[in-house]
């Protein structure tokens, strides 16, 4: 880099030293010129440039002498952003010049040291040369364009000759010299004088090296954007027809593209026929002109591809898109990656600039290329060591799918256009996003459609998944429902009843390949995978929110409705043997019942009434549609319930029993159930529900509810040990999208579970392990008492049977050995393995089974269903007496949660704090007709600031050895919640005096306690959060902390006291009224500071504390 900014500063060139300059003797090499050439070319330059003698000489004496310093820099630098800095400099030196000769000169001269070091055979030095002229043209002003070049010429002088390597940098340096011009404002307007001197000198560089041909055509083509047609026929064409009018067989690819060009911009000056004239003598062979492209050496840019692209499609050359895909299908398949890359990115440009209702834009062979080299691309991948054109044709293949959607979105408005193109890819490879770079590109291009578009995809998904073989389903089958999903789901798809049906149908009856209601056996292969997919998606679909701003709950029982009475028309027309549930009494039953409240869709008139009405229907609807389908089916016993649940509710004049279970306490429970069942659905169906029906229930009802969250419990019961693992496997795979496709209040890491044992398992553990001891005891002693009598019967005596009569005095030498190894291996035998001391056994029982690990995730997402529930009723109903209990029980949650070791608690501990964080901005109720007691407040927080008392009783229970260390982090954040919700409780007393309310005389004692004792069970935490409260109270506590000041504390509990006053003291002071401010300024005045620290705090806080003048 540094080496490159030398050439930069030196126009190219590197500097050498003085004397080595004046040592240096001239000396001839094999590359010098002769004599007589060199004169020759001397002469030849002299006559090149004597057009440009008007220019004026730089006189040295006007240059300023700041530009001197800035080349300095420029040479010595080697960052990039210090270049831009000098360049700045450099501008702003030119620019500030008032002198018009020494600006004029010193521009001159930078300009001409900047125009050498374009010739350098150093890429980064010519960039920068370039960039940096043209800011010098942009922002400089009164500069002379015709000078500019002149100087060009001169410095980097070409001869028209055959080009050799330096000639070739001087050609670069020109080519980017003059695009800086073309760049500038002065070619916005160019004059005709401008125009004669930059085209002759840039078709002069159309001979010479590939790269510089290309680099010239480039140039032009763009710079004809900022030409009328008046102006290149009279100043341009003339010229260029001298280079360009030859036939095909004698021009290269640049200069066809740069024909093209000219006529797809100035077409009344070349047309068609005199193009094709020009290239061709006699009849026109197009084949001749792809194949130029196709045999390129390299592949060519997008501007030439674009330019063939739009020639070939346009609409004025009939057929001549057909004659290009028919010639690029005769050369299929492609074996150079050239060929591949002109290919693919000419469609792509084909793609944009076809027309709208073109109906055969890609023909069947071309889009097998396009996927097979899309896939081809999609498994390159950059790291490894592939040749430099895979990876420019997978920039390619990516440059065609953003083009695919591009054209989706801004250029093909007819849905049929897009249909057709989106189908003939699929019909190529139905899992498109499987072979292409964009990911979810499927889902993106079907965004795109109009309601006509979506319904024609969802006959095409529909037929797909149907007719599929068992093969096919395995492959394609689960992607294909979840784009019918996608569908289904689309705002735009206002009537989806044809569609939906399918799945109704699916999901409820047994189905052949026709689509139609069949027997079992005649099932088709989509029927029988994929009838629970479908029940998820009906329900998924029934329970969306709806677009518009309408009640859920109305929306939702609308649905179920509609989709019932289709139920019940299918029911009708079908035999009971093509139905997947299974048919008994009790369900017929229920189904008598749901057609009867189909029957009945008279509205009550009262509009409380209505909506725990339409809240009911809801719940009896879902559960009536669940009863047909078997994988989503919930206990027709609930159902009943529901039935005799919502005739009380509706009864408003009905006494309230006292003996009688309430029909709230049946609702409660039968809610509960529902959020046991499998299926995320059920949580969006008690949740829509919920809101209408909460307010008919109390707080005992709330008491069932919380019930649930007590840790120390398993509301769920022990599941039996032998329980099927098949329905195990279905449980846990639900819990498993469940936990995707519900809120992010649940975690889907159930396979890391780290298991703790509570005290029923280890009690459990216990007693299986007295009774296999007992049992390995037993079995000991009868091999130990056959060894002795075994003993006895080798001494030959048969009436001795028991091994008591053994007189060890009379056993010799040989018979104690034999009688050690018998007792040896009757030891032996009943070793426990895994090493000593049972640590073998000890691990193996704290393994959970799969049956335990299903039980707790059950339990784990029941809770979090819970919450929602809790949640909704202190929206309903945000009673003091309630809202403490939810919150007292909550945090425990959260506190149990954070604490364990357990991983897959951690969701539900984020569910809990999500919901703490709502309790805290919930405005507490009181009841207004009786006499406010808010005792119950300050017996929360005593629970709160007392730590010890909100901890799981069932942790007293365990042994020492059990508990997991904490996390500092996590026991952080616990107290963190805790002090949250005790300056929420305190808040809550807004009484203007407060120090006449309860919660005084509690936070005094509290306060006291943790300034006189060391180790103090409360912390000043505590009172950081309640200092951050609206709590009415925040002026006297700040006088209580003051006046602390005064006794006899220790030297860090001071200077506790004034940080934390120094940290609120802008609100303490807003809080203050005068007289309140003027006790706490005289208590803070009057306190002898212990230390410097001490001093500094309170001269600090006694100046936040003035009043604002």
């Amino acid at each position: 880099m540094a080496n490159s900014k030398t050439k930069l500063a030196n126009g190219g060139k590197k500097r050498k030293p003085q004397a080595e300059k004046e040592n240096q003797k001239p000396q001839h090499n094999e590359t010098e010129l002769p004599a007589k050439k060199a004169k020759r070319e001397v002469k030849n330059e002299t006559e090149d440039a004597a057009p440009n003698n008007a220019v004026k000489k730089i006189d040295a004496s006007h240059i300023n002498k700041g530009i001197f310093k800035i080349f300095a820099k420029l040479q010595e630098t080697s960052k990039l952003a210090n270049v831009d800095k000098h360049v700045g400099e450099m501008i702003a030196l030119l620019t500030n010049e008032t002198d018009d000769d020494a600006r004029l000169a010193t521009c001159a001269y930078a300009l001409k040291r900047l125009v050498r070091c374009t010739g350098a055979d150093d890429m980064q030095s010519v960039a920068l040369s370039a960039c940096q002229i043209h800011r010098i043209l942009r922002q400089v002003p009164h500069i002379d364009p015709l000078e500019l070049l002149a100087t060009l010429k001169r410095e980097l002088h070409v001869s028209s000759q055959s080009k050799a390597k330096e000639e070739s940098l001087a050609g670069v340096g020109q080519l980017i010299t003059v695009m800086a011009i073309l760049q500038s404002q002065h070619f916005e307007k160019p004059s005709k004088e401008l125009i004669e001197q930059i085209y002759p000198l840039l078709i002069s560089n159309l001979k010479g090296r590939e790269y510089l041909v290309n680099m010239c055509v480039d140039i032009m083509t763009e710079s004809f954007q900022q030409l009328s047609p008046k102006l290149f026929e009279a100043h341009v064409w003339p010229l260029l027809q001298l280079e360009l009018n030859k036939p095909l067989s004698a021009l290269k690819l640049p200069q066809c593209d740069l024909l093209l060009a000219i006529h797809l911009l100035y077409p009344k000056l070349l047309s068609r026929k005199q193009l094709e004239s020009s290239l061709w003598r006699n009849q026109p062979q197009y084949a001749q002109l792809f194949d130029l492209y196709l045999n390129n050496s390299a592949i060519p840019s997008d501007d030439v591809c674009t330019r063939l692209a739009k020639f070939v499609s346009h609409k004025a050359n009939g057929e001549l898109y057909k004659t290009f895909v028919q010639h690029v299908e005769s050369q299929l398949p492609l074996r150079h990656n050239t060929a591949k890359g002109f290919v693919i990115r000419t469609l792509a440009y084909v793609l944009i600039h076809s027309a709208d209702g073109n109906s055969e834009l890609f023909s069947p062979s071309l889009i097998q290329m396009l996927i097979q080299e899309l896939a081809t691309a999609r498994q390159l991948k950059p790291s490894e060591k592939v040749k430099p054109s895979q990876l420019q044709l997978r920039e390619i293949c990516l440059e065609f799918e953003h083009t695919l959607l591009l054209s989706f979105e801004h250029h093909l408005q007819q849905d049929a256009s897009k249909v057709k193109l989106l189908r003939s890819l699929l019909d190529v490879e139905l899992q498109l996003d499987s072979v292409t770079q964009t990911p979810r590109i499927t889902s993106q291009l079907l965004g795109q459609l109009n309601a006509e578009g979506v319904k024609e995809m969802l006959q095409f998904y529909s037929q797909k998944l149907i007719n599929a073989n068992e093969e096919l389903y395995k492959m394609h089958g689960e992607h294909c429902l979840k784009q019918l999903q996608q569908l289904l789901f689309n705002p735009k798809l206002t009537e989806p009843k044809e569609h939906l049906n399918l799945i109704l149908l699916t999901a409820s009856f047994h189905v052949n390949e026709s689509g139609v209601a069949c027997e079992p056996k005649e099932a088709s292969a989509f029927s029988r995978q994929s009838a629970a997919r479908c029940e998820e998606i009906l329900y998924s679909y029934l329970l969306r929110k709806p677009s518009k701003s309408v009640d859920l709950l109305t929306t939702l029982v609308d649905r179920l409705r509609s989709t019932l009475q289709a139920l019940n028309a299918l029911l009708e027309q079908q035999d009971e043997s093509k139905v997947r549930a299974k048919l008994t009494p009790e369900l017929k039953q229920a189904w008598l019942k749901i057609k009867q409240l189909l029957l009945n869709e008279k509205a009550n008139s009262k509009s409380t009434t209505s909506s725990i009405s339409s809240a009911f229907d809801a719940l009896i609807l879902c559960l009536g549609l669940s009863i047909y389908t078997p994988n989503c089916s919930a206990p027709i016993e609930l159902l009943n319930d529901l039935f005799i649940c919502k005739e009380n509710a509706l009864k408003a004049t009905k006494k309230k029993g006292k003996e009688e279970m309430k029909w709230q306490d049946v609702l409660t429970d039968l809610l509960l159930q529902l959020l046991v069942q499998k299926g995320h659905f059920w949580r969006e169906l008690v949740n829509a529900a919920g809101g209408a029906l909460m307010p008919q229930l109390n707080r005992d009802n709330l008491e069932q509810l919380l019930v649930v969250l007590d840790m120390s419990k398993n509301p769920l019961g022990d599941k039996q040990d032998d329980e099927d693992d098949a329905e195990g496997d279905e449980e846990a795979d639900d819990d498993e999208d469940e936990d995707e496709q519900s809120s992010d209040d649940e975690d889907d890491d159930n396979d890391d579970d780290e298991e703790d044992d509570d005290a029923e398992e280890e009690e459990d553990e216990e007693e299986d392990d007295d009774e296999e001891g007992a049992t390995n005891l037993e079995l000991i002693r009868e091999n130990v008492r056959k060894a002795l009598l075994a003993e006895n019967n080798n001494d030959g005596d048969d009436d001795m049977n028991d091994a008591s009569s053994v007189d060890w005095n009379d056993v010799d030498e040989a018979e104690g050995e034999r009688l050690n190894l018998a007792l040896e291996q009757a030891f032996q035998s009943f070793k426990p393995k895994g090493g000593s001391g049972g640590q073998g056994k000890k691990a193996k029982n704290k393994q959970q089974t799969k049956s335990e690990r299903i039980n707790a995730t059950t339990l784990l997402h029941f809770r979090v269903r819970v919450l929602d529930l809790v949640e909704l009723y202190i929206q309903k109903q945000p009673e003091m007496e309630s809202l403490l209990d939810a919150l007292i029980s909550v945090f425990y949650v959260y506190e149990f949660c954070s604490n364990s070791a357990d991983k897959s608690q951690q969701s539900l501990a984020e569910a809990s704090k999500k919901l703490l964080r709502k309790f805290l901005n919930q405005k507490m109720s009181f009841d207004s007709s009786q006499s406010i007691d808010k005792q119950a407040i300050v017996d929360a927080i005593e629970l709160f600031i007392k730590p010890e008392q909100v901890e799981d009783p069932k942790k007293s229970q365990k042994p020492q050895q059990k508990q997991q260390p904490i996390n500092a982090k996590k026991k952080g954040d616990v107290a963190e919640w805790r002090n949250k919700c005790v300056a929420y409780l305190v808040s809550q007393f807004d009484e203007s005096d407060a120090t006449k309310t309860p919660v005084w005389s509690l936070l005094q004692c509290y306060l006291a306690d943790w300034a006189e004792r060391r180790n103090s069970p409360h912390s000043l935490a505590s009172f950081d959060a309640i200092l951050q409260s609206q709590w009415k109270g925040i002026p006297q506590l700040a006088a209580s902390l003051a006046a602390l000041l005064k006794g006899k504390l220790r030297n860090f509990r001071r200077q506790q006291i004034l940080e934390l006053l120094v940290k609120h003291s802008r609100r303490i002071a807003n809080a203050l009224t005068k007289e309140q401010r003027d006790e706490l300024i005289e208590t803070l005045t009057n306190y002898k500071a212990v230390g410097q620290k001490d001093g500094n705090l309170r001269t600090k806080l006694l100046k936040q504390l003035q009043p604002n003048k």
